[in-house]
């Protein structure tokens, strides 16, 4: 699952398959622990979590 850099973007949606949700909860409080404001890559680290894709605008293509 994790990598060199830790859990990719691509990789977050299959911690449900390898984690219960009470170890997600768990890994979610400890986190809270060391980061209670959320700053450090709110969206990088939980299944669920909206992406910077999700934040961004939409571009609009010509047809």
């Amino acid at each position: 699952m994790t990598g060199e850099h830790g859990i990719g973007v691509e990789k977050i949606d299959f911690m449900e398959k390898q984690f219960t949700k009470d170890d997600l909860d768990a890994m979610r409080l400890l986190r809270g622990v060391f980061d209670p404001e959320n700053r450090c890559n709110p969206h990088k680290m939980f299944p669920g979590s909206k992406r910077c894709a999700d934040f961004a605008p939409r571009k609009q293509i010509a047809a």
